[in-house]
């Protein structure tokens, strides 16, 4: 444990270092504009334009009271950018099959939230699901300043930019959140907490003292709580930045994957953790006593308003601005557009106008919240709610309890002082090795809920997990993302 630790300050000083070269090269600050007003086109004002209407896919289960919400909504849209939004809201558990429907068929939309991690962004742009926005990005100096460079670069595919970015926390932080009433009620002592073993007698202590609680909702989170900073590239493939190999991340993990088993077979998890779709239930009824969770400033009362308990929250790892952090969280627009301009003005709406990127999170006021100050808000239960980093620029939201009142300080403060990913620049281009990938992922998407919830034995799982990927073609991959960084390094040089 010590040599592990000693290699991860080694690591992250290295990271450090040009994470502060890569930062005193931009000239562009991250600091969100505070204006009101949208603007519609460089020669355009809104009563010159042709009324359109706009229709964006979310994330996000349909939220209550939502028709007063939009009325409101598209008054103040139609005023500054002659539009009105239709929001189609999809579960979450849901939207990736949905999308895959959507763009497979060819049906007219025009913004879509896309990610790393779902509807997956850099896939989605290979199959020209999304058009190049850069032209249309010059237009809204706003919108672009409230970026550095990096973060930009970051959702560039083979140069180009096919995604913005929702404004919010960007280092991710591994970590988890634990119920706070039963970690009072046993005493348990986070400080001592230094790895995921150390988590192994914690997780026994609620097996034991309450039965009919999941002590983990699953064993999401284990490629990052207390592992070394890795570069993730595609599919399972990470580079690693101080040496710049790359290897099939899983291959890794088999200490995480033992420890999951185990984990298993005491009954840390639901019985169906693999299968379960309606997890906010569960977490809600509270039958769960932690879960892996992003850390970030605020993030306590944002869960709080989410699952009703309070709780409390560890970090297991440094805050890394990362290529799957920044694409973890943007909007798109659709080839299908009849109306792109409207598309990206509505966009820069949003993330410029706070009085309705609030609307669109907390709904209206006495209906759904109440005013306690200028900036801070009481949520009215079973009220109206839409997470706002889906879908705009959270420095402009109202605080709300639990939050302090400088929490987007906050944010901005840990945005400012995380760590760069020297690979944040990279992007891999596919084209190669589209079959092998695509049969690689069916592999990857075949095994992960085995071995991260230990499912059945490590060993033997690892063992069909390595022969399948080696006959859908990894080896091939590999070489192909290898030859594609020594050749983005050079350029960098």
């Amino acid at each position: 444990m010590v040599n592990r630790k000693r290699k991860m300050t080694v690591a992250l000083t290295s990271i450090l270092t040009i994470g502060a070269l890569l930062a005193g090269c931009s000239t562009n600050t991250d600091k969100p504009s505070s204006t009101s007003t949208a603007q519609t086109s460089v020669s355009q004002k809104p009563e010159e334009l042709k009324p359109v209407k706009l229709v964006w896919y979310l994330r996000s289960a349909e939220p209550k009271n939502g028709a007063a919400v939009m009325q409101k909504a598209n008054e103040i849209i139609n005023e500054k950018i002659k539009a009105t939004v239709e929001f189609k809201y999809v579960a979450p558990a849901d939207y990736d099959k949905k999308m895959q429907l959507v763009m497979s068929s060819g049906e007219e939309y025009d913004i879509a939230f896309t990610a790393s991690w779902v509807n997956n962004y850099v896939n989605n742009v290979s199959k020209g699901a999304y058009i190049p926005l850069d032209d249309l990005l010059a237009k809204y100096p706003n919108l672009t300043n409230m970026f550095k460079k990096e973060i930009w670069d970051a959702v560039k595919v083979n140069g180009k930019t096919y995604g913005v970015p929702n404004n919010q926390i960007m280092g991710d932080q591994p970590g988890f959140w634990l119920k706070k009433d039963l970690a009072d009620k046993y005493k348990i002592d986070l400080t001592k907490v230094k790895s995921l073993n150390d988590l192994t007698p914690v997780l026994q202590t609620i097996k034991d003292g309450e039965p009919g609680i999941s002590a983990l909702r699953d064993g999401n989170g284990i490629n990052v709580a207390y592992n070394d900073v890795v570069s993730l590239v595609v599919d399972t493939f990470v580079v690693d930045t101080k040496t710049w190999k790359v290897t099939n991340q899983y291959e890794q993990l088999a200490p995480q994957f033992k420890l999951m088993r185990d984990w298993y077979q005491k009954g840390f998890f639901p019985q169906d953790v693999a299968t379960l779709k309606d997890e906010l239930s569960l977490i809600k009824a509270g039958k769960v006593f932690g879960r892996y969770s992003r850390q970030k400033p605020g993030v306590d009362a944002e869960l709080k308003a989410s699952y009703g308990f309070d709780v409390v929250n560890f970090a297991t790892g440094p805050s890394v601005i990362s290529k799957s952090a920044v694409t973890s969280t943007l909007n798109a627009i659709s080839t299908t557009s009849k109306n792109p301009d409207r598309a990206m003005m509505l966009i820069n709406l949003i993330d410029t106008n706070k009085e309705l990127f609030n609307l669109l999170k907390f709904g209206l006021e006495g209906q759904d919240y109440t005013k306690v100050s200028a900036n801070r808000i009481e949520p009215k239960p079973n009220a109206y709610s839409v997470p706002g980093w889906l879908f705009g620029n959270e420095f402009n939201s109202f605080v709300v309890p639990g939050q302090p009142d400088d929490v987007w300080d906050q944010t901005k403060k840990l945005n400012d002082t995380s760590v760069v990913d020297p690979a944040i620049g990279f992007t891999f281009d596919r084209t190669n090795v589209e079959n092998e990938l695509a049969q690689l992922t069916a592999v990857t998407t075949e095994f992960k809920p085995i071995l991260i919830n230990g499912l059945d034995d490590p060993d033997k799982m690892m063992k069909l997990y390595t022969d399948k990927r080696k006959a859908a073609g990894q080896d091939k991959v590999l070489a192909e993302i290898q030859k594609q960084v020594d050749a983005w390094r050079k350029t960098q040089k």
